[in-house]
This record gives C-alpha cells, sequence and structure tokens, in this order.
C-alpha cells in the first residue's frame, strides 16, 4: 500500500463514447464502514484493508462502467457490458452471489453512470451517446429504470445532453453533461421537465462524476478542464460560484466522486502517476488530500464510484481489475 499526498502526472484514461473497450473485467467495490485487524492510519483515509466477496464467471459482463449501492448498501446497481458486448444494467448483493441482467441493449448505447432514488426503487442511467431524442443524433440522455428491470424511460428535458455523471439527491437528479455544446453540471426534478444549470460553463471541458453535499454545493470531476493541471475536482457552490477545489489529479473514465457521509470530504477514484489505481480523499475545508490504493493499486481502470444513501458505504467500479471480475469489501 502506498500514502501520496499529490499525484506527479496530469494524464487520464478516456473511452470512445460509441465504442466499447476491449473485454475488460469487473469490480465492483463495497467500501463498508466495519470493523477490521488493520486500523484506519494505515490508509489515511480511514480504510484499512480489501477482503474479496465473489469472483465473475466470465460468462455474464466485462467492462463496468459504473456502479451504485441501494440506499442501505444490500446491493449493488452497475453499468457494464454483456461478454458480446451488449450495453446493460446489473444487480448483485454486497455481499457476493448471482449476478442479475436488468435490462440489456436497446435503449442504451453507453451507460456511463447510475445512481438510485432516495426509496431505492428507481434507477438514473446517464447514457451519453443513446438516441433519446428519436432524431438519429445519438446525443443521450438521462433514463430511468425499476430496480426490477424492464425497458428504460428517457427522463423529460435530458434527450441531447450527452450525460456522463449522474446523482440522485432527493426530489433531484444532478447530472453533467452539454447543453447548447457547452459542458456543465445541471439538475432536473426526478419526474423530468425543465433543467437547470449549475454555475455556469467556466472551467469545465470534459465533466464526469458529480456528488451534492447537504447544503447544495455541487461537486464535479472534470478530466480536461480549462485553467487547471491535469483532472480537477471542481467545486459549484450554493450561490452559483464555481471554482477549483484540486487540481493536478489523473482519473480514469468514467471519473468517480463520492462524498463521506458527514460531506467532511470527497473519494476521488483515481489514477497514481504510474497509471494504477488509487482512491484520493480530499478534504473540502482545507482541500489536504490522501489516498489508498491497497489491493487495487494492481488495476488501472479506475471508475465511477458511488456511497449508499444512508452510511459510508460505497460501490466503485473497475472496468479492467482481476482478469475475471471480483466483488470487494473495503473495510474500515
Amino acid at each position: 500500500m502506498t500514502q501520496q499526498t499529490t499525484p506527479t502526472t496530469t494524464a487520464h484514461v478516456g473511452r470512445n463514447l460509441k465504442a466499447p473497450l476491449a473485454i475488460g473485467s469487473l469490480i465492483v467495490a463495497i467500501l463498508a464502514g466495519c470493523s477490521s485487524s488493520s486500523s484506519s492510519e494505515d490508509s489515511g483515509i480511514g480504510i484499512s484493508h480489501i477482503d474479496p466477496a465473489a469472483t465473475g464467471d466470465g460468462a455474464t459482463f466485462q467492462t463496468p462502467f459504473d456502479a451504485t449501492p441501494d440506499p442501505d448498501g444490500q446491493n449493488v446497481y452497475f453499468t457494464a457490458l454483456t461478454m458480446d458486448g451488449t450495453p446493460a444494467v446489473f444487480k448483485v448483493a454486497a455481499s457476493g452471489g448471482p449476478v442479475t441482467a436488468l435490462v440489456t441493449g436497446d435503449p442504451l448505447v453507453s451507460p456511463f453512470g447510475i445512481s438510485i432514488s432516495d426509496d431505492g426503487q428507481t434507477l438514473f442511467i446517464a447514457d451519453a451517446s443513446a438516441d433519446a431524442a428519436a432524431d438519429g443524433e445519438d446525443s443521450g440522455g438521462i433514463y430511468t429504470l425499476p430496480i426490477a428491470g424492464g425497458k428504460p424511460s428517457v427522463l423529460g428535458g435530458t434527450a441531447g445532453m450527452h450525460p456522463r455523471g449522474v446523482q440522485v439527491e432527493g426530489d433531484f437528479v444532478y447530472f453533467t453533461g452539454f447543453q447548447g455544446g457547452k459542458p456543465g453540471a445541471f439538475k432536473a426534478a426526478l419526474a423530468g421537465g425543465a433543467v437547470s444549470q449549475l454555475g455556469t460553463s467556466d472551467g469545465f471541458s470534459d465533466p464526469s462524476g458529480i456528488a451534492v453535499t447537504k447544503s447544495g454545493a455541487v461537486l464535479v470531476m472534470d478530466s480536461s478542464p480549462d485553467g487547471a493541471v491535469g483532472s480537477a475536482l471542481i467545486k459549484i457552490d450554493e450561490a452559483g460560484q464555481v471554482s477549483v477545489l484540486k487540481d493536478g489529479l489523473a482519473v480514469g473514465h468514467p471519473a468517480g466522486v463520492a462524498l463521506l457521509s458527514d460531506d467532511s470530504a470527497v473519494l476521488v477514484s483515481g489514477l497514481d502517476y504510474g497509471g494504477m489505481d488509487v482512491v484520493y480523499k480530499v478534504d473540502l475545508a482545507s482541500g489536504q488530500m490522501k489516498s489508498f490504493n491497497d489491493v487495487i493499486g494492481n488495476f488501472t481502470e479506475s471508475a465511477g464510484l458511488h456511497r449508499a444513501k444512508g452510511s459510508d458505504k460505497f460501490a466503485w467500479a473497475d472496468s479492467k481489475a482481476g482478469g475475471t471480475g471480483t466483488v470487494y469489501v473495503l473495510a474500515k
């Protein structure tokens, strides 16, 4: 395990929105606040070690993009590809077990983000390239899907916005994407309708993961920010002011971010100077950063990251980890 305070590269990993990666594998990690034999000081971010919970069978899925736990942290929903390269949404118990496909194929094309409603009944999927407007432009949209599965429905007002990251908080869905060709962060009601831009497009270039504090501040991971070095964690405060909280980061794609339950810090799914996976913890008050790469430091495709609504339990995806796909528990 390596402790770092600053990354030393500005490189980041990207993906073609229309062309899925070559066959990779899954890691859906549940960062769980449970006891362990090691102290939290070992990681610097309150995580001491990782225990594998299950290994993929190589017949169900590949190349996961993002993952979210349900509000209680009992199940994990994730977007990925089937073994024949078809985009899909899957479910697995947080403790491991069989993986179930909830939907495969049309209308999904590039489902890079996933989040869940506060009541745990509806999934919200950010697809950057689906033909949500039915105009042949493949400009994406936010889709809703019952947790039991079925056919996804486009959320009114979001068609054509190339959404990447998505996070549901209360009565609103927050997402990153493009409006009128300009990048930024946006907000819509869970039922759809008018979309509001949060802050301005200033400083954004390729916004990805998004998280929202209880007070309404929004954090966005931008993998190619204007005027910043490398990838940057951008903050939009409650008044709509946009600022860079931390730059010089290296991240995978999609770039995951998730707040701790007390809003004291944000975890970033990143890459170290050698291009290997790392989870960064950025303190919101001071901007100071620590990192953790025990076990995951052998992997190279860090991706989406989300926290359970009710606790400090997180789901994390790596698109090429382990060769066959593995479910891990990251424990305090």
